[in-house]
């Protein structure tokens, strides 16, 4: 059976499968699903979840990403994104996306936290030197 490499790489993580037969995600035009020796294409990738199967494998390991460039060619599928979790159980990759979810809003709110302090040191800054 003749295979493809699938690399998947988001700012922190790179994952590199040598021996994946099919792969299966959506864009904005629906489905698609790509073999090795497809046409060289890119899209860009709907959030959600893409599934792939490595050669010899029983079961689909999941791809669970919010969107993300896809470039296939020459038997290489590129996958570009912010974050993605890979995994072959679907209630493992929920559950490390919750997490994920979890982590984010939290920097999120520490973010808002420290920006709003620096707002009102800057605001007290300007204060002073327009008393003097």
């Amino acid at each position: 059976m003749s295979t493809f490499s699938l690399h998947i790489a988001s700012a922190t993580l790179q994952t590199r499968f040598d021996a994946v037969a099919s792969f299966v995600g959506s864009d904005a035009s629906g489905q698609f699903g790509l073999m090795s020796d497809h046409v060289p294409m890119a899209t860009i990738l709907a959030p959600g979840l893409a599934r792939f199967r490595e050669a010899g494998a029983a079961r689909w390991r999941y791809l669970a990403l919010p969107g993300g460039t896809l470039r296939f060619a020459d038997n290489v599928l590129a996958i570009a994104t912010h974050s993605f979790v890979v995994g072959e159980e679907l209630s493992r990759v929920r559950a490390e996306l919750d997490a994920a979810l979890e982590r984010e809003t939290r920097q999120h709110a520490d973010l808002r936290h420290n920006l709003d302090q620096l707002e009102t040191a800057l605001a007290q800054r300007l204060w002073d030197l327009e008393r003097r």
